[in-house]
């Protein structure tokens, strides 16, 4: 004969029912528990981010501004502040040859090269010390607007003493055209 176990069930049926609601609800509440967890993970995460990226930004702007500190000069902005220290050379000229000659176009083409010679090797000289640079293409790139606005302010009056006398090459230049155009000879006043 045959015996067929029987597994007892301790509790009833109704009772089984009533026990899995509860571990359902269980259940329901570590879950939000586990999501209220999470969500607190998930905000300092993204608050520890934020405040990273804040920090990784402050230091690379900090880098950048330091490292241009370093920068000369790019081409474009060398040839602009050649360009504006020519240009005032070239006014700066006429401008001492008619104070000098009551003409700006005493001397002639020969004189006036000469003049100007002089004069913008001065203007290039003053901007250079200015900026504490070898030489204006050394000029620090984040100068450039400053650098422009100095070489644009240049004048007569920005001249030193020396600049606003006759060389004696310049004077050999200006008696030969006097000469060749019947004017009075210019001598060298001490």
């Amino acid at each position: 004969m045959k015996t067929k176990l029987v597994t007892p069930n301790p509790e009833p049926k109704n009772n089984r029912k009533g026990g899995q609601i509860e571990l359902l609800g269980s259940l329901i509440d570590n879950q939000k528990v586990q999501n209220e967890i999470n969500r607190v993970i998930y905000n300092a995460i993204k608050e520890q981010t934020e405040k990273s990226k804040k920090e990784l930004k402050a230091y690379t702007d900090n880098a950048i501004d330091e490292i241009k500190k370093y920068i000369p000069l790019n081409d474009g902005e060398a040839s602009k502040l050649k360009q504006a220290i020519s240009s005032r050379a070239a006014v700066t000229t006429k401008t001492w040859i008619k104070k000098n000659f009551n003409d700006p176009e005493y001397g002639g083409n020969e004189f006036f090269s000469k003049k100007y010679g002089h004069i913008v090797r001065t203007f290039y000289s003053m901007t250079k010390k200015h900026f504490d640079a070898i030489k204006y293409t050394a000029i620090l790139h984040s100068d450039f607007e400053e650098a422009l606005g100095y070489a644009n302010s240049l004048n007569y009056f920005s001249l030193p003493q020396r600049t606003k006398r006759i060389t004696e090459n310049q004077l050999k230049t200006l008696n030969e055209w006097e000469k060749r155009h019947h004017k009075k000879l210019t001598v060298i006043k001490d």
